[in-house]
């Protein structure tokens, strides 16, 4: 490459990585294992770098996780900033050696090219080959060398102005036997003025003992003005015969920037360098596993350990892999990583509010020690939901279960109470007689109600009131159930039922003017009262005379003990004394007093009639007269005088009367 000088004042600026991988980086699928419900065992499957002697390496890409691009505690390898040089030899730390295409080296140079070659015949100064005319093995690029990548870079100050970030920088970092040296290049132009607008960023970091190779590459554009724009990625061995070539990269075009990729080269030539991996707790041996015969591609090794019983809810294993060292056989590297299986742990706790008459309840759930998303039921695992708040809750008793990704459900149960209540009074029980009607109003804090009875009937149910309207034919319990939301309360009262009153004022009468009547009454026990008192011999008993100086109903009223009653009445017709014999009368067919009459009113139904001479000699008869005798005998008159009568009458009232007397004929 031409030499083109230009001097600017550079500031350096520091890009840091914030991940670190060890010399091994250990891929396990389930670094934290949660046993499924009713499982007690597992196994642990660990993937580790299978790495053998340096003979031939093979490739692979891990995560691009690079280490720091400039450190304070870096060496900054100004002398290669000349362009296409190498720098002076960099040994390495006491005991640090690298293991390369079978031979051990302990001292490397750094070209400006992003190559690292182990020839210890490089000086400071010498050139760095820039030219790629063919791919690897090529003898015309170095030897013992890792390509990483290897493209016409150029760190001199034209193409770098200030203010800059360029920096090439070596450094050891880590502790033996588990160290590592890295070689950095960060924002370095690219050759020629045509392609100096890209810039590379780019590292190669070598592990003592495993002799693995990892390249991280940040920034790496191509630019075709340049030397075609093909570059490198791989590895050659001292006599150029050898080498390994990451695919498609080797002295082709490729690259970009923001290219963020990984490239490990583990060795894997000759015998296995893998002594034994061992499953511990607490730094003893549970398990030792030497097989490493399992591999699941070039460079990668499956180790297993079957069923792994963990005591406690929460056990750390730590998976420990031991190789040999490529550089001292006597020597052991141990590389480790930690898995983490979990038993169920899962707990709940439950906060309540009980239900009130007018307000459902609700159930709250918490839970720890939860493994992924939880779920809730409140119904013992019928169905679940993801909120831990159970609302609008009856009262009752709940199960309640909560299950995370990998546990047992943890089950809890839950009471809700009513808390309130509604009062309800029915009222004293009552009796009341047979054909009455009978309305109660309780008393009661509800909002609706509900009657039943039993034992007979005769209710009118309320419509939104508590009152009920009851006729009842025989004794009949009733009930109301009073609601207000949640809140019910239930009372009863019972109607006995008696037989009730009966009364019979007896026959009416009929009685003649001052006299009496007998009433004969009959009623169920009790008292009794007569109304009007007027013209009765008393007024509270069945049997009272009656008196009245006219026509009069009396009513009778009974009261039973029970408070029933029941009345009748009773005519008493007063009628006038009408029996009143004539005297004298005078037959003589003048029209006046021509007849004998006894009687001038209706107060009788019959009446017999006789009529005697002086010496005792019945001279008229009638066995039903009607005021019609003429003072005849046989059709011819009698003769003037004083005669003698005898009345039997029946009066209206049925009884039977006699009256005697005398009447004279005049004419």
């Amino acid at each position: 490459m031409r030499k083109l000088l230009l001097l600017f004042v550079g500031l350096f600026a520091v890009v840091m990585a914030d991940a670190q991988n060890p010399a091994t980086v250990f891929t396990i699928p389930q670094k934290h294992i949660t046993l499924p419900c009713g499982t007690n065992c597992t196994n642990i499957s660990v993937q580790v770098p299978h790495i053998r002697q340096s003979t031939t390496y093979t490739i692979t890409t891990p995560v691009y996780a690079p280490y720091a691009y400039t450190s304070p505690a870096g060496t900054e390898l100004v002398d290669v900033y000349g362009d296409d040089e190498f720098s002076t030899r960099i040994p390495f730390p006491f005991a640090f050696f690298f293991c390369f295409y079978g031979t051990t080296y302990s001292s490397l140079s750094v070209g400006s090219n992003s190559v690292l070659s182990f020839d210890p015949t490089l000086e400071q100064g010498d050139r760095n080959e820039y030219r790629i005319r063919g791919p690897l093995p090529n003898t015309e690029l170095e030897s013992a060398a890792i390509f990483g990548p290897m493209h016409d870079i150029d760190p001199v100050d034209a193409y770098n102005p200030a203010p800059t970030e360029r920096k090439i920088e070596w450094r050891v970092e880590g502790t033996a036997p588990k160290r590592r040296f890295i070689a950095s290049y960060n924002s370095v132009a690219y050759y020629l003025a045509d392609c100096a607008q890209y810039k590379a960023t780019h590292q190669m970091v070598i592990y003592e003992n495993t002799g693995i190779i990892e390249v991280y590459i940040k920034d790496k554009p191509y630019c075709l003005a340049w030397n075609d724009g093909l570059s490198i990625l791989g590895v050659q061995n001292a006599d150029k015969t050898q080498s390994v070539a990451a695919p498609g990269k080797n002295a082709t075009v490729w690259g970009t920037e923001a290219m963020d990729s990984c490239y490990r080269f583990i060795p894997y030539g000759g015998a296995p360098m893998f002594r034994r991996a061992e499953l511990r707790r607490n730094n003893v041996v549970l398990a030792t596993n030497t097989t490493d015969t399992s591999t699941a591609s070039p460079g990668v090794l499956n180790l297993n350990f079957p069923n792994v019983c963990p005591t406690a809810d929460s056990t750390a294993y730590e998976i420990k892999v031991y190789y040999g060292s490529c550089s001292n056989p006597a020597l052991e590297v141990s590389f480790s990583d930690t898995v983490f299986i979990k038993k169920s742990v899962l707990a709940a706790t439950v906060a309540k509010t009980d239900a009130t008459c007018d307000v459902n309840g609700s159930i709250t759930v918490t839970a720890t020690g939860a493994t992924g998303a939880l779920q809730y039921s409140s119904n013992g695992g019928t169905s679940y939901q993801a909120g831990n708040t159970f609302t609008n809750l009856l009262p009752g008793t709940y199960t309640i279960m909560v299950r995370d990704a990998g546990t047992c459900p943890v089950t809890q149960t839950v009471t809700i109470n009513l808390i309130g209540s509604v009062t309800v009074n029915a009222g004293l029980d009552t009796t009341i007689c047979k054909g009455a009607t009978f309305t109660r109003t309780p008393v009661s804090t509800g909002t609706t109600f509900t009657w039943t009875s039993t034992g007979g009937g005769g209710s009118t149910a309320p419509a939104v009131n508590s009152s009920i309207t009851v006729s009842p034919q025989v004794s009949t319990t009733y009930t109301i159930t009073a609601v207000r939301g949640l809140c019910s309360a239930t009372d009863d009262f019972k109607v006995d039922v008696t037989a009730g009153a009966v009364a019979n004022a007896g026959a009416d009468g009929i009685i003649l003017a001052g006299q009496n009547y007998q009433i004969n009454a009959t009623a169920t026990g009790g008292t009794y009262t007569w109304t009007p008192p007027a013209g009765l011999s008393a007024t509270n008993t069945l049997s009272p005379k009656a008196s009245p100086a006219q026509t009069t109903t009396y009513t009778l009223q009974v009261t039973t003990p029970q408070g029933c009653t029941a009345t009748d009445d009773i005519l008493i017709t007063v009628v006038p004394y009408c029996i009143k014999p004539m005297t004298a009368f005078t037959p003589n067919g003048d029209g006046i007093n021509d007849y004998w009459l006894i009687t001038n009113g209706n107060c009788l139904t019959s009446a017999k009639a006789q009529i005697f001479n002086r010496y005792g000699a019945i001279v008229f008869e009638s066995k039903d007269y009607k005021n019609d005798w003429q003072g005849t005998y046989k059709g011819k008159p009698l003769p003037d005088g004083t005669y003698y009568f005898v009345i039997s009458f029946v009066l209206i009232n049925g009884k039977t009367e006699y009256l005697k007397g005398n009447v004279t004929i005049l004419r």
